[in-house]
């Protein structure tokens, strides 16, 4: 792991104190993994052909046949 140091103002850690500062930094750096990791995935989808994979169609039937009923209350009556 490495270790960073940054210059902040001291008016900085006096007006929101070196918690709130260091809790802030904190979520940035979560925020940057969960933007990295999205990034791979996206990376990873695009390389899968779903249209054509016979597993994924299987499973997708398979999950709307069990899982329909919660949206059929939204499906025009026509159909």
């Amino acid at each position: 792991m490495t270790e960073l140091k940054i210059q902040i103002d001291d008016t900085l850690i006096k007006t929101y104190g070196y918690n709130e500062i260091e809790k802030n930094l904190y979520d940035f750096i979560t925020k940057l993994y969960v933007k990295i990791s999205a990034k791979e995935m996206l990376k990873g989808i695009q390389e899968i052909d779903l249209e054509n994979d016979e597993k994924w169609n299987i499973a997708r039937d398979l999950a709307w046949k069990q899982e329909s009923y919660r949206f059929a209350k939204f499906l025009p009556i026509s159909l």
